[in-house]
């Protein structure tokens, strides 16, 4: 025990003596080593935190795991578990925070607003720059957010709720009615409805989270049932009752039934659009099929894969379309072997050539827009602002404008997009995001 006391006091005189030799000649001669030091860890953490190349515009890290990021005028609205919150889209400082136990953006420009919901307070409609409060509704429960309209859901019991749409920037209602019998079912932000799913083959909850303009008619799950909403008029309509091997949806303003029976040992499947206030079929399809059913039973589960205005469905030749849910046409009929892989309102993704190629279709227009190479195992996504490609391998991230295919940008980056704005995206590994602007 004594020699090993002695030895450790004589290391803590050596570690004196050499501390003093260093400060007695940084006193002689001036030196300084603080700056270097310095220099060199700010070398260390600008790299550790670099997004891509080219960098992006700033970096900065947030307070928890961001699920997406949505551009809205001047500021990016950041949502993330039981938190909120804005920053500068010029140079990533925080511009307002909140807690909150759901969290969405609605509206467009300048009428564009956070919208934030807390359990026994109601929801809050947020300015995105400054975090003002614009209009609030303490018995809101629930709300889905578009580029038009906000729609809340308050309820007061047990059982029946009150709708209502109203105008993202003051609040003003443009509408009201009773949904019978639904409860609390619907908490939150964009709960999910009877209506076509967002297909994306890369970051959808970044997609998801960009407001779209409200559908002519939703339909709402209400006890097994769907009560379909007509958002022009604020009006309920005869509601509609699906079966295990009959999907009930509501697309394009109409009542879409997707059938699926079991035969020979496969489904058959039947398509058809109703007038949703008389019940009348408009238009009917055979054989094609929706991917809403699976097992040998043909048991309905999910909704078909597209947006509002277009399904993707499977021929009976094996071909992928995209078919108008308003009146059952094809907008545009794939080749033996091309795949869809992403599609919103106006564009869908194909993968044709075995994988090798992407080609963007237009619904506007109608048929081939552009195509463009692509490695076979490149993920891609499709929103308002522009087509996404990202390659893992090559660890490169590139853009294309929907309409011409014009290159946007390219980057290398093994960061993901947390969201698409009109001019750049949001990216981010870990906590760490940053502003990546369009060339």
């Amino acid at each position: 025990m004594a020699r090993g006391a002695v030895r450790n006091f004589e290391t803590a005189l050596g570690a004196i003596g050499v501390l003093a030799l260093i400060v007695t000649g940084i006193l002689i001669t001036g030196w300084n080593p603080v700056p270097k030091v310095t220099d060199w860890w700010q070398k260390v953490a600008s790299s550790t935190n670099k997004l891509s190349t080219p960098d992006t515009t700033w970096v900065e890290r947030v307070g928890g795991q961001p699920s997406s990021a949505v551009v809205a005028g001047n500021a990016v609205v950041i949502s993330m578990r039981g938190t909120i919150e804005a920053r500068s889209l010029s140079n990533g400082a925080v511009l307002w925070q909140k807690e909150a136990d759901w969290a969405g953006v609605a509206g467009d420009g300048s009428n564009a607003i956070a919208v934030v919901g807390r359990r026994g307070t109601g929801l809050e409609a947020l300015d995105p720059a400054s975090g003002a409060q614009r209009w609030k509704d303490g018995g809101v429960v629930g709300a889905w957010t578009y580029r038009d309209t906000v729609l809340t859901l308050a309820c007061g019991g047990l059982s029946d709720c009150t709708l209502a749409a109203r105008a993202p920037r003051d609040g003003a209602q443009m509408w009201k009615l009773t949904l019978p019998g639904i409860g609390r079912v619907l908490n939150g932000v964009n709960s999910d409805l009877l209506g076509t799913d967002v297909m994306a083959d890369a970051y959808r909850d970044a997609i998801a989270a960009m407001p779209r303009a409200i559908p002519a008619m939703l339909g709402f799950p209400v006890e097994q049932k769907v009560q379909v909403v007509d958002t022009v008029n604020g009006k309920r309509l005869p509601e509609q009752t699906p079966t295990n091997t009959a999907r009930v949806v509501v697309a394009g303003g109409r009542v879409l039934v997707s059938t699926a029976t079991p035969k020979d040992g496969s489904c058959r499947y039947s398509l058809e659009g109703r007038d949703a206030s008389t019940g009348k079929t408009l238009w009917k399809k055979d054989g094609y099929d929706l991917r809403t059913a699976s097992g040998a039973g043909c048991e309905q589960r999910r909704d078909p894969a597209g947006a509002d205005t277009v399904l993707v469905a499977t021929r009976g030749d094996n071909r992928e379309v995209f078919l108008s849910p308003r009146d059952g046409h094809e907008l545009w009929a794939g080749a033996e072997g091309d795949v869809i892989v992403a599609a919103d309102s106006q564009y869908g993704l194909v993968r044709t050539n075995g994988g090798k190629s992407l080609a963007v279709v237009g619904f506007e227009r109608g048929g081939r827009l552009w195509e463009q190479p692509v490695p076979a195992k490149a993920d891609v996504a499709v929103s308002r602002y522009a087509v996404l490609v990202r390659d893992s391998g090559e660890g490169k991230l590139l853009a294309y404008q929907p309409s011409d295919g014009k290159q946007l940008l390219e980057a290398k980056t093994s960061a993901d997009v947390l969201g698409v704005g009109e001019h750049g995206l949001v990216i981010g590994r870990g906590r760490t995001i940053g502003y990546l602007p369009f060339a």
